[in-house]
C-alpha cells in the first residue's frame, strides 16, 4: 500500500504498508523517535484506510508474496524491537517485509535509501504485480491547493493512478 503525501496539505513522500488480508502492517513513529509507541503498529485494514483517505492510497496486489511470510517477517521484527528511524523507515521496513515474502529467485530492492515512491515502482519493474486499485475518497474535503498539490504528484510521480483516478474534488 502507498498513501500519496503525508498530510492533508499535500506535503511530504508519503507512506508505505503492507496488508495481509483485512489487516495492515504498518511501521510508523506515533510517539516521538525512539518511543515505545515507535514501531509496527497492527490495524484493521477498512479503518486504516478510513483514517487516510486525505490522501490517495494505491494499492497493488502481489500474487507471488506469502501473506503468513510478511507476518513473520512484521513478528519477528517487533520481537527484535524494531523501531522507527533506527531501524529504518515505513518504506525500508516494508520492502524488507516483501522481499521475505517472495521466493529466493525475486529480490526485492527498491534501490538507494527507499521511499514510497521506490517501493511502488520496484514492485511494477520487477512485474510483481497483478492488480492496482486506486482510492481518494476525501478528495473533496481539502482544499483547493492541497488538492492541486496532491494530482501534479499523481501526475508526476503515479501516473497509472493519475490516469485511472476519478480527480474531481
Amino acid at each position: 500500500m502507498t498513501f500519496v503525501t503525508n498530510t492533508a496539505s499535500g506535503e511530504g513522500p508519503g507512506h508505505s504498508a503492507v496488508s495481509v488480508g483485512s489487516t495492515v502492517y504498518t511501521f510508523e513513529n506515533t510517539g516521538g523517535w525512539f518511543s515505545s509507541s515507535s514501531g509496527w503498529k497492527i490495524l484493521e485494514s477498512d479503518s486504516y484506510m478510513a483514517a487516510n483517505e486525505h490522501r490517495p492510497i494505491l494499492v497493488q496486489t502481489i500474487p507471488s508474496s506469502v501473506g503468513g511470510w510478511v507476518t513473520e517477517y512484521v513478528l519477528k521484527s517487533i520481537e527484535n524491537d524494531d523501531d522507527y528511524g533506527g531501524s529504518g523507515v515505513c518504506s525500508q521496513m516494508v520492502s524488507r517485509a516483501v522481499n521475505y515474502s517472495l521466493p529466493a529467485t525475486v529480490i526485492f530492492d527498491p534501490k538507494g535509501f527507499d521511499t514510497p515512491y521506490g517501493v511502488y515502482h520496484c514492485a511494477r519493474r520487477l512485474k510483481l504485480v497483478s492488480e492496482e486499485a486506486y482510492y481518494w475518497p476525501g478528495k473533496g474535503n481539502i482544499n483547493a491547493l492541497a488538492w492541486a498539490r496532491i494530482v501534479n504528484k499523481l501526475k508526476a510521480e503515479y501516473p497509472a493512478a493519475f490516469n485511472s483516478m476519478d480527480l474531481s474534488p
